[in-house]
């Protein structure tokens, strides 16, 4: 009788079907091959990560949605004029965000007579597909989140979303989110959202040129609008998410790739790492903007605290027999996982042209 899962053994150490019968002779040797594939399985997943999911907060959730609270600034202390007066109480803000939790899979059947070519090897490319896919999954759950709708309020009923849309294009402009705080007043350079529950900023694809990339200016204008919002100090590392585009904008950059103003010869490495201030990690699923044109990429300037990325089950994999499919092995992948932005004033983005 055919077995689904060789994980039952005698006293002897001889291993046992579900109908309590000893698997003997070649279904032995299968059972090893399968015992030694899932061995191996889980050493290649530890060895895996995605691209941006190092670069946020990461949480364990248990429960359907949990919620995540928030204290905001006290207000301005005053001078005390008073004798014998009352305590002062300053009023703090305080909301919380809500992620729910949401479940993905992926799986492969794997032919009988491949199974001694190539479930014996754990790093095998079947393997190896089905991870990339769920690392994929992972970094466009993040993208998704950081660029969707937030969940805020005491049980996560206001929805909040970012300052500028998908479809927005060649804006002039650096707009900022209407819920942000800090020192940003309209005109110059800068515009505040007039629509309510908006977060994050916005530096704009025409902001220094029409049509430009990835420059130096925008760079500037992502690194001060962050200072003006009190959301990072001086000497702050902020993360920012590239195409190769960008990487080849600013291999183009006379002050990323001259050694008079960078340590790191990045010209002749062919590559950049960081310069003012910022990290520059590469990822080709940042999303273009959906406009008319749709030609601007929309580059991610963050921290680690801009989003929460939360799992209730991390990725990792499984395999067994299927008796309906000839008893053929089957590969399985699972994640139960969500994200939320958290603070606008680390959540921004740069547009990029890439005409």
């Amino acid at each position: 009788m055919p077995y689904t899962n060789p994980s039952y053994m005698t006293d002897q150490g001889t291993p046992v079907g579900p109908d309590g019968l000893a698997i003997t002779g070649a279904d032995q040797i299968n059972t090893a091959y399968v015992q030694a594939y899932k061995a191996g399985f889980e050493q290649a997943f530890q060895q895996s990560e995605s691209k941006l999911q190092p670069y946020f907060e990461a949480e364990t959730q248990n429960e359907e949605f949990q919620y995540f609270d928030r204290i905001g600034t006290a207000e301005a202390m005053e001078e005390d004029t008073t004798r014998y007066g009352d305590n002062p109480n300053s009023d703090i803000s305080h909301d919380r965000r809500r992620i729910g939790l949401k479940d993905y899979e992926l799986g492969k059947y794997v032919d009988e007579k491949d199974l001694k070519r190539v479930l014996t090897d754990p790093m095998n490319a079947y393997t190896q597909a089905l991870l990339a896919s769920g690392k994929r999954k992972i970094d466009d759950i993040i993208i998704g989140k950081f660029f969707g709708e937030a969940y805020v309020g005491k049980s996560g009923g206001t929805v909040r979303t970012f300052v500028t849309d998908a479809s927005t294009e060649n804006n002039t402009k650096i707009t900022v989110g209407s819920e942000s705080a800090g020192d940003i007043t309209t005109g110059g350079a800068f515009v505040k959202s007039g629509t309510a529950n908006t977060e994050g900023f916005t530096v704009g694809g025409d902001y220094d040129e029409v049509g430009s990339g990835l420059t130096l200016a925008k760079l500037r204008a992502a690194r001060t609008t962050m200072l003006k919002l009190h959301a990072i100090d001086q000497d702050t590392i902020v993360n920012c998410f590239v195409s190769a585009k960008q990487l080849d904008d600013l291999l183009g950059i006379e002050e990323v790739v001259s050694s008079d103003f960078a340590v790191r010869k990045a010209l002749a490495e062919g590559s950049v790492t960081t310069f003012l201030g910022f990290r520059f990690i590469h990822t080709e699923r940042l999303p273009m903007s959906s406009g008319t044109d749709s030609d601007e990429r929309r580059v991610i300037v963050s921290v680690p605290k801009a989003l929460k990325f939360s799992t209730s089950t991390a990725l990792k994999g499984d395999v067994w027999r299927v008796p309906a499919k000839k008893n053929i092995p089957y590969v399985y992948f699972k994640l139960s996982a969500e994200a939320s932005r958290m603070w606008g004033e680390v959540s921004g983005e740069i547009r990029c042209n890439e005409s």
